[in-house]
């Protein structure tokens, strides 16, 4: 049937079961599905779960007769596992044979007709090469809505568009929101991404993007992913980006020092900033225990003055995004700011007070 190094086998496993299922009523699912032309050099190995395939194309060398089978995907690690320098693959009735160095391993085989094939139709509305865009991904998915969201089921995903001259990626669950961009000129878009989507598209890195009605399309060299489009629309989220007019800095160490202090002081999480001049003091309380520090404010605007509170898990996960010695905190001049933005670079994150 066919002959692959084990090596290669392993990395077409190790790229395709990502989008399959490791449990599903549907039992075909979680299977990764192997294809290759008689006499051909290479195998695709499909891994799918319907919302989301990952197909990999990895040098092979196929018998007299085409290759199309599926076979379980946990099955197929074991034999990978076995550490052979070549794996040689027969069928035998309903069953493939798997050889692996000194180990024979047996495993029971469904036809490749029946895995399910994605229909893309139509032409792509966009077609660009963005090296470097799946990397932004994991500096704003950490906003993202959680799946119990069912409220605004848009939150769930990620937002990704083009204004023609640069590609943004958005995230948010409504109080807080993370955004970073990519200078690429395209076609204008604007899309959503599923959540899980986009962190296969991270975790793969491709480089290559197609979008399609319903469809995105990602590829990189011997990788391609489709994903399916969330048909929920996004916010606007460029309006809730303020126009800031009054800022604040500090030493980031000094905020990583105390904030995290939360987790063991406050069971709510709760982190409160008041500023006096160019000293702004930060308390974390459950009222029966308490954290009260004073940091030194290294610039601010003249009429500046920093009073809320805020939640600390939030504002740890934007605090982890800034690299830079000092965060600037800038705001909208107001009695009561709807938002507080951090910025590094390309990358903006908003975190929005808590109300008493």
């Amino acid at each position: 049937m066919l002959s692959i190094a084990g090596n290669k086998l392993s990395e077409a496993l190790k790229i395709a079961s990502q989008a399959a299922a490791a449990r599903s009523p549907i039992d075909i699912l979680t299977h990764l599905r192997l294809q290759g032309e008689a006499g051909g050099t290479t195998l695709a190995v499909t891994g799918s779960d319907i919302s989301l395939t990952v197909i990999a194309t990895v040098p092979a060398s196929i018998g007299p007769d085409d290759v199309d089978i599926c076979l379980p995907a946990d099955k197929l690690q074991a034999v990978a596992s076995m550490g052979a320098a070549s794996v040689i693959f027969t069928k035998k009735d309903s069953k493939v044979i798997a050889r692996a160095g000194s180990c024979r391993l047996t495993i029971p085989a469904l036809p490749g007709g029946n895995y399910p094939e994605v229909k893309i139709e139509g032409k792509p509305t966009a077609l660009f090469d963005a090296p470097g865009l799946t990397a932004l991904i994991p500096t704003v998915a950490f906003a993202v809505a959680g799946p119990k969201e069912h409220a605004r089921p848009y939150l769930r995903n990620l937002w990704v568009e083009s204004d023609g001259t640069a590609i943004h990626v958005t995230a948010s669950d409504g109080a807080m929101l993370a955004s970073n961009c990519l200078p690429v000129a395209t076609s204008e878009f604007g899309i959503p991404i599923s959540a899980e989507g986009a962190e296969l598209f991270a975790s793969i890195g491709v480089e290559q993007f197609q979008i399609f009605e319903r469809h995105i399309v990602g590829q990189r060299a011997g990788v391609k992913v489709i994903c399916n489009r969330p048909q929920a629309k996004y916010f606007e989220w460029r309006r809730a980006l303020p126009n800031p007019t009054e800022h604040v800095a500090f030493r980031r160490e000094d905020l990583l020092q105390v904030c995290p202090l939360h987790r063991l002081f406050d069971t709510k999480g709760i982190v409160r900033f008041e500023q006096d001049y160019d000293v702004c003091s930060i308390s974390i309380t459950d009222g029966n225990q308490a954290v009260d520090a004073e940091l030194e404010i290294k610039e601010r605007g003249e009429e500046s003055h920093l009073e809320g509170a805020f939640d600390g898990p939030n504002l740890l996960r934007l605090l982890g995004q800034v690299k830079t010695e000092s965060v600037l905190i800038s705001w909208a001049d107001s009695e009561k700011p709807g938002a507080y933005l951090l910025q590094d670079g390309s990358w903006r994150g908003l975190l929005m007070p808590l109300r008493a």
